[in-house]
């Protein structure tokens, strides 16, 4: 995407501020209208970045044949497909297929053949879901070696004295501290019915990899935001309790608690319910909860569902666009700046009833959050990347593709309870 496309997407959601400012009050269907342009085009600026990060229209692409525009990750989803049929004796037409597969292989990996592409198409992407994450961004992120893994966490503070010659001075005994991370595993698994010799496959993949970076970046988000191990009255499922088993829903029990969990439940007082419209104020009240996390706006950025985003467009203090300039429409999720702190804006924080908490019957009052988070104070791990395996089930005649990847998070002072790192921003009217 040039230079002038991009500043094309910053002025169009410039307008969508200046629209919102003259109409503090819009209607059900603008407001329906708005949600809908601001994701469209947070996501057409992450797309941008992406797209100049790995190089652009300028990737190797297959030239001519049934395989024609797809890229070496295309062409590795199909290597998969294919080799699932000839574990169950696929016949002559996927042999003939086979040899076209590497023909097309062999053209995007300057002859170097199929064998460097495992590596190479895994760390590709896995690059393009950390490119569309917008909270997973925010945190350290640490490539686990074992799970469970300890990170050595800062010395305690250390006594200083007056100094007198020829004499030592009081010691310091330095207090030490570790972050256990432990991964947990999620899991996709999608059946995919096709007759692999049909070049009809090819239509699909562009579809598949784009399915695949956006499913993978949306559960990672949400975990982090909404991850919660209770299954009765979960933060995001109040009134019921759901399973391992509960489609939609399910990912919330990964087996660790994310960030709303902490001003919700652990330490409440963390949490503070508005019962009010959005102001600057609102904002400034947030960071007063995390008193010294709140210092350096760099390190505690605001994390708003899009609603609420919408709302704070008529807020004055708030940079948006058409101050930043094309450099915010770069900037992963982020639109605005309050106060020096970045505004995030993600689709993963959903509207809340009024008790912060997300009703599984449906919010009697949808209401707006703000979270606020010192990101230093947070952690995020891998033991395993995003990883694509395919098996070929002759009785239904389709094959199933499994998605897993192993994710761990947690807050490094191990005492949720009296963390004061994260704050909620709860209760805001007026946003739906």
């Amino acid at each position: 995407m040039t230079t002038r496309e991009l500043e094309s997407i910053s002025k169009e959601i410039a307008e969508v501020s200046a629209f919102v400012k003259e109409h503090v009050a819009p209607l059900a269907e603008e407001r329906a209208r708005l949600h809908d342009a601001v994701s469209g085009l947070a996501r057409s600026a992450r797309d941008s970045q992406r797209r100049s990060l790995l190089g652009g229209e300028g990737r190797s692409v297959v030239d001519a044949g049934p395989y024609a525009g797809c890229d070496a990750l295309d062409l590795a989803i199909v290597r998969s497909l294919h080799r699932a049929a000839q574990a169950h004796g696929g016949g002559s037409h996927v042999e003939d297929w086979g040899v076209r597969l590497r023909a097309a292989m062999d053209s995007v990996t300057s002859g170097s053949g199929d064998e460097l592409v495992p590596t190479a198409e895994a760390n590709e992407l896995w690059r393009d879901v950390n490119l569309d994450t917008v909270v997973g961004s925010l945190f350290s992120r640490i490539d686990m070696p074992t799970s469970p893994f300890d990170i050595p966490l800062q010395l305690g503070d250390v006594n200083w004295y007056p100094g007198t010659e020829n004499t030592a001075t009081t010691t310091t005994a330095l207090s030490t501290a570790k972050q256990t991370l432990t991964a947990q595993e999620l899991v996709a698994e999608v059946p995919w019915s096709l007759t692999l010799e049909e070049d009809a496959v090819i239509a699909m993949l562009p579809e598949v990899r784009r399915s695949l970076v956006r499913n993978s970046a949306e559960v990672i988000d949400d975990v982090l935001l909404n991850g919660d191990t209770t299954a009765l009255n979960n933060i995001n499922a109040d009134g019921t309790t759901i399973a391992a088993t509960t489609a939609g829903k399910a990912q919330w029990l990964i087996g660790f608690d994310g960030l709303l969990h902490l001003p919700l439940v652990d330490n409440t007082s963390q949490g503070n319910s508005l019962n009010g419209n959005v102001t600057a104020a609102s904002y400034n009240s947030a960071l007063k909860l995390i008193g010294k996390y709140g210092v350096r706006p760099t390190e505690s950025p605001f994390i708003v569902d899009v609603n609420t985003y919408l709302a704070s467009l008529a807020i004055d203090e708030v940079e948006t666009v058409d101050k930043l300039g094309p450099k915010a429409s770069l900037l992963t999720g982020q639109l605005g700046v309050l106060y020096g702190h970045p505004v995030i804006v993600s689709e993963q924080m959903r509207l809340a009833d009024t008790d912060g908490k997300v009703t599984d019957a449906g919010n009697l009052t949808n209401t707006g959050r703000i979270l606020v988070v010192n990101r230093s104070q947070w952690r995020i791990g891998f033991r395993r990347e995003l990883s694509i395996e395919t098996e070929r089930d002759i009785q239904k005649r389709q094959n199933v593709m499994v998605v897993s990847m192993r994710v761990a998070f947690d807050e490094r002072s191990g005492n949720r309870s009296t963390a004061t790192h994260t704050a909620l921003q709860y209760n805001i009217t007026g946003v739906a």
